[in-house]
């Protein structure tokens, strides 16, 4: 209410021209200048509105008290601006403090919230790990099993067809078999059909080009040695792992087809025999034994090259065979006895040196 009338007494003063205070006498002074300019009766009607405010002024001025006119006018209204200053300097401090907290507090209502978002999107994020992970598990099982379903099919129908009386049937199974061959019931079925069936070519091919490990060739040769006279020789190679970079031959599975191949392949399995091995007295004598030059030509050839310390044990046979009809084995036995007098004759003079 006060602050009214301090504005009502400064509108009043600026109406009349005067400044904040201004004594009564002023007042007074400045009404009868100013009604002289604007009073109806001097000016007429065009200074009506003017005199009705300086009027108005005049009268709320003279109303008042001399102290009270001193106080609202002057030191009063300066005091009260003053104050007027303070309280909103202090309600503009508070303001900004409040302004300041309300906003630190929004920023850390904002950061709670953020970290509550991301705490429940780990949650989240973890919930879906675990269900996906479950799926994935439910999902392995059941492929795991219809995997299983799905071999056991196939192996089925591959097992079938390997012992189908119709060669076509088995070979179009033999391409099928892949490694499945490694599995004890394929390997033993290729094994009968091998020693059931006459092999041609081309089934000496698929079963060469299976994916078979180690230990399931040796097995496999190992059951179908007695028909090895039977294969081409370009299964006995496979079989024999004698061109493998990956299996090494075994000489006691070598010997056993030896002695049992066609006589065209005994060649190749004596070039590849291994070097610090060599083939049995028996097999030796069971070849020499042959009157095939195809057997005996290779055959000698590898005794003078690779087992020459066989000869001595062979040399009656080797006179025989200075008759055969082959000049090749002619010559090589005649190579391989006067290889044998050499070194009986170095071996005599050696002793009796040393007597």
């Amino acid at each position: 209410m006060e602050m009214n009338l301090f504005g009502e007494v400064r509108a009043s003063l600026r109406a009349l021209g005067l400044e904040p205070g201004a004594t009564e006498a002023d007042v007074r002074s400045a009404f009868r200048r100013l009604a002289l300019t604007c009073h109806p009766d001097v000016v007429g009607q065009g200074g009506a509105l003017r005199f009705q405010q300086i009027a108005g002024a005049y009268s709320l001025l003279k109303g008042l008290a001399p102290d009270e006119l001193r106080h609202l006018s002057g030191a009063g209204w300066r005091q009260q601006r003053s104050l007027v200053k303070r309280r909103a300097s202090t309600f503009l401090d508070w303001y900004r403090s409040r302004r300041d907290r309300a906003r630190q507090e929004a920023e850390e209502a904002r950061r709670a919230e953020q970290a509550e978002e991301r705490r429940q999107a780990e949650e989240r994020s973890e919930r879906v790990d675990r269900v996906l992970e479950q799926y994935d598990r439910s999902l392995s099982r059941r492929l795991e099993r219809m995997s299983k379903s799905a071999d056991a099919a196939q192996l089925n129908d591959v097992l079938s067809r390997l012992r189908s009386s119709v060669a076509e049937v088995r070979r179009l199974a033999l391409g099928r078999v892949g490694t499945l061959i490694n599995r004890a019931e394929v390997r033993q079925a290729v094994s009968d059909l091998l020693c059931r069936w006459d092999v041609d070519e081309k089934t000496a091919r698929l079963v060469g080009a299976l994916p078979m490990e180690a230990v399931v060739l040796r097995r496999l040769a190992a059951d179908v040695a007695s028909r090895a006279g039977q294969f081409p020789n370009s299964l006995v190679m496979s079989l024999l792992a004698l061109r493998s970079r990956d299996v090494l031959p075994d000489p006691l599975l070598m010997e056993r087809y030896l002695v049992t191949v066609r006589p065209e392949c005994v060649a190749a399995i004596l070039r590849y025999w291994p070097d610090d091995s060599a083939p049995s007295d028996a097999a030796l004598r069971r070849l020499l034994g042959s009157e095939d030059a195809q057997v005996l030509v290779p055959l000698l050839a590898a005794m003078k090259q690779r087992f020459p310390h066989a000869v001595p044990r062979f040399r009656g046979r080797l006179k025989e065979l200075l008759e055969h009809p082959a000049p090749a084995v002619r010559v090589w036995c005649r190579v391989l006895l006067a290889q044998g007098e050499f070194s009986s004759a170095w071996n005599a003079g050696v002793g009796l040196r040393k007597c």
